[in-house]
Formats: structure tokens, sequence, C-alpha cells
């Protein structure tokens, strides 16, 4: 007897949606700073953070970071910050809190974010470390894509030529190799 068909639920969905996790964020006031002046931090971190990002607005490039006092028990919490504000502000946005960080950027790439938040030195303050990720973002990096071109267009190249030496041997070698053997009398010997 078939005891019929049964359902299992592994997962449900989360019923808030993520900005529930930071409700208690004054985002309009946040967004609002990072508009004037490009930070929204602890006022004793605000003078370094401010001329790291006049720094890269010299360079071209518009950098926001945020520094929160509130710890987020999901560890994407301020990823997620990062992208609701890059949203609203545009550029670069670093989000730092007692438990972890987060970007959002429409100038960099996040492969290029995460490779260096991933580099920041273990024990630096937020400051030093939205420095070192500035840095290491606006850093030239190896286009693999062009290296590559540029490798298989050489063994390309490395293959015709070697076929063409080949070809040229082959032509030098076989007139010689081709014609037979003949005697003084004009008659060709069997071997």
């Amino acid at each position: 007897m078939n005891p019929g068909p049964a359902d299992v639920v592994l997962a449900s969905p989360t019923a808030q949606p993520p900005t529930d996790v930071w409700s208690n964020l004054d985002m309009a006031a946040i967004e609002s700073s990072l508009n004037q002046t490009g930070v929204w931090a602890p006022a004793d971190q605000q003078p370094a953070l401010k001329n790291l990002v006049q720094q890269a607005h010299a360079d071209g490039h518009e950098l926001h970071v945020v520094i929160l006092d509130q710890a987020y028990p999901k560890f994407t919490a301020y990823r997620d910050i990062a992208t609701q504000l890059q949203s609203s502000v545009g550029g670069t946005v670093l989000v730092f809190g007692p438990s972890g960080s987060g970007t959002a950027s429409s100038e960099f790439s996040r492969v290029q974010l995460e490779d260096a938040s991933s580099d920041v030195t273990k024990g630096s303050t937020a400051t030093e470390a939205a420095t070192q990720i500035y840095h290491h973002a606006i850093d030239p990096n190896v286009d693999w894509t062009g290296v590559t071109i540029g490798l298989v267009v050489v063994v390309v190249l490395g293959a015709v030529v070697a076929r063409l030496r080949m070809k040229r041997r082959a032509a030098v070698t076989t007139p010689v190799d081709a014609a037979p053997a003949v005697d003084d009398d004009g008659q060709t010997p069997l071997g």
C-alpha cells in the first residue's frame, strides 16, 4: 500500500525584506550626509575619511564611506546597505561595521572590490581599511583578456611559421630524392 505524496519543506523564504534587518538606520540622513561630504562616520574618523573622499574626487572617482556602530547578524547586511545607498548616491560606497563590511560601485567591478576587501590588513581601523580598499581598487590591474588574446596570436603565428618551414624543407629535399638514378648509357639501373 502506497502512503501517498509527502510535502517536505526544507527552507522557507524570509518573511521580511532585507531592509528590515537595518530598519533602525536613518537612511535619509545617511544619504544626505553622503551627498554633502561623502562620509557618514563618528566625528573622530570624519577628517581622515573626508580627505580620502577628496583624494578620490581629485582622481576622478566618486567615493562614499559609511562607518556604522551597529552589528548585524547577516554577513551580507553591510553589502546590502552599500547597494541601497549606492543606488541613491552613485559612485562607490564602502560600508564598515563591527561585524563586517560591504561595498557597491558603478565604477569598479564586484571582483575588484572583493579582491581589494580581501587584501585589507588584519586589525585595520575602518579608516585604514577604506583607504586600502580604495587604493587597491584604483591600482592598475592586469587585463587578462588582452594577455590571453596576445598569447593565442603568438601561438598561431608560431604554428604558421613552423608549417611554412616544414613545407620549404620538403620542397628543397623532394626534387633530389625523387629523381631516379641514370647510368652512363641513359638507363635506370634496377636495384
